[in-house]
Formats: structure tokens, C-alpha cells, sequence
């Protein structure tokens, strides 16, 4: 039992560290201060629909400046655990930092490396590997999905990422012995609004 809860301690506090770090999710326009040039950003952030499945568990929204890239950082995340298996689901996003933005605009083959590096960064905390990519359309929007083994290979993470007007998206969700078919009716449950 001890080694179970530390398992889910371990995926809770990395999934925050992640988050904090390179994500986040949102509601409906950023007006956040530049703490470093005292500007103020404009931009809408693109409305959109998910469906968290029903737990006995709540889920939380943080919101977190990343100094390093000067954005805010929105998650929301549903972690808890069934049968003693931990899972995680969660929605995160961020306006695009201004310096993937350039490398975008010199290269835009940039944009997938990124989405790349941020999907392996995140499941590597947790002990992901054997990661495939493939990448993906959402309304004609283009992204990135990756899974990978976690939990010695009991487990898996299955994560999308996709840049919606000026904001990355990334959706994610897994867990030990979690079952594919409640993975994927999260990750299909993502909508963006018109």
C-alpha cells in the first residue's frame, strides 16, 4: 500500500512541476500583466469544451507565471486513484512563449520539434518511455500525439498538443492499468468552440 501511495504521490507532484513549468489551460481572455515589461496581452484565449470523467475526486485549476518565458501558465487537472491505480486527466495551455514564436517564423517544422520535447518532457518525469508520435488534426488545426509506458510498462500516457490561434494546447491523460477507451473518450472529448 505504502509503495502505491508514493507511486501516486510521485505522479501528482511531477505532473505540477510539468505543468508549472511548460503548460497550462484557460477560460476566456488573457489580460495578464508582462510582470517584466509592464505590457498587457491581448489576446483571446480560444474558448473550448472538455468532459472530465466522474470521480469522486475534484478537479483543480492553478494558474502559475513561468518567469523563463514570461507566460501564464493555466492548468486544470483531475488526478486520483481507482482500485489503488493512480490516474491523471488534464487540460493545459499558455500563450505561445515569444521565442518559440520567432523559431516558428524562421522554421515552422519548429513548432513540431516543440510539441515533441514538451510531450516527451512531461511523460519522461514520470518514468515514461518507449514514446511513438504521430501527428494529428484537430478541425484542420495541426498537432501532435504521443504515448508512451509508464508504472514499468502497467501503465500508459497518451497526450495531444496542437497550437490554437496564439495559445498551445496540451491534453493529456493516463494512469496504471487504465484502460485505452477512457484515454482516448477524454482526449475526443476536447472541442474547440467557433
Amino acid at each position: 500500500m505504502d509503495r502505491k501511495m508514493r507511486h501516486f504521490k510521485t505522479i501528482g507532484l511531477s505532473i505540477i512541476l510539468f505543468l508549472s513549468i511548460s503548460c497550462s489551460s484557460g477560460q476566456n481572455k488573457s489580460e495578464t500583466r508582462n510582470e517584466s515589461k509592464n505590457e498587457i496581452s491581448k489576446y483571446k484565449i480560444p474558448e473550448f469544451d472538455i468532459e472530465f470523467p466522474k470521480t469522486e475526486f475534484k478537479v483543480a485549476k492553478t494558474e502559475n507565471r513561468d518567469p523563463s518565458l514570461n507566460v501564464l501558465i493555466t492548468n486544470m487537472i483531475l488526478q486520483g486513484a481507482d482500485n489503488n491505480n493512480p490516474f491523471m486527466y488534464f487540460v493545459a495551455y499558455n500563450e505561445l512563449p515569444e521565442k518559440l514564436k520567432t523559431l516558428i517564423e524562421k522554421d515552422p517544422n519548429s513548432l513540431n520539434v516543440a510539441f515533441q520535447a514538451m510531450l516527451t518532457s512531461s511523460a519522461t518525469k514520470l518514468g515514461g518511455t518507449d514514446f511513438k508520435f504521430k501527428e494529428i488534426t484537430l478541425n484542420e488545426l495541426k498537432g501532435t500525439e504521443s504515448i508512451c509506458k509508464v508504472f514499468d510498462g502497467n501503465g500508459i500516457i497518451k497526450s495531444r498538443v496542437f497550437l490554437i490561434e496564439n495559445y498551445i494546447f496540451m491534453i493529456s491523460a493516463g494512469g496504471r492499468d487504465i484502460s485505452i477507451e477512457k484515454v482516448d473518450n477524454f482526449l475526443n472529448s476536447f472541442r474547440i468552440k467557433k
